[in-house]
């Protein structure tokens, strides 16, 4: 049994709780026994920090506000909507609903549709960062496809691939992604454009 300052802390066995005053509560950690389980999280904390920096030895750390190296080689910068969309004339016999849904399922195997107009013939993806390097996402460059039927017929399709580069702070350099506006177009001639 512990007895302390005028019964203010009162424990008959090991497995009894202590009861301390507001003035006491120091005094709980130093009398208390520590439970088995806190004991092994103690343990099993002390061996993971070990082990980790010793695995992690290795690791090159990047600081995030380091100079990023450049754009992708895809990546051209221009302002001239004529060099950055690429047009599609459309297989005689195609419906406005058959060649919208094969756009929308073009764009949903790559990408997610952040807007999409069945009625205007209109589909746009959202930003995205498309570029990766040493498994992550680098947040300077951004991509999106916009891919608009063109006329009231629809017999044309214009598609677009919009590339965005962080230069320094918020400025962003304007230009387009060569490769995925050859990707996204080529697949899109195969699915529903004229054969030559």
């Amino acid at each position: 049994m512990f007895v302390a300052g005028a019964a203010r802390l009162v424990a008959r066995s090991t497995r009894e709780r202590l009861y301390l005053a507001p003035a006491d509560r120091y005094l709980r950690r130093s009398l208390m026994p520590t439970p088995p389980a806190r004991r092994f999280t103690r343990r099993l904390a002390a061996i993971a920090v070990v082990f980790g920096a010793s695995a992690c030895s290795h690791v090159r750390l990047q600081s995030p506000i380091a100079a990023t190296p450049g754009p992708p080689p895809s990546f051209v910068p221009t302002t001239s909507d004529v060099r950055s969309t690429r047009v599609i004339d459309l297989r005689d016999g195609v419906s406005k609903q058959a060649a919208f849904k094969v756009a929308t399922d073009l764009l949903k195997q790559r990408l997610s549709v952040d807007v999409s107009d069945v009625n205007a013939g209109f589909l746009m993806t959202p930003w995205q960062a498309s570029l990766m390097r040493n498994g992550v996402p680098d947040l300077h460059y951004r991509t999106r496809i916009i891919i608009r039927f063109l006329g009231d017929e629809w017999k044309q399709a214009s598609v677009r691939a919009e590339a965005n580069w962080q230069k320094t702070g918020d400025e962003w350099e304007i230009g387009y992604d060569t490769k995925a506006l050859d990707d996204i177009a080529n697949e899109l001639k195969i699915r529903i454009g004229k054969s030559l």
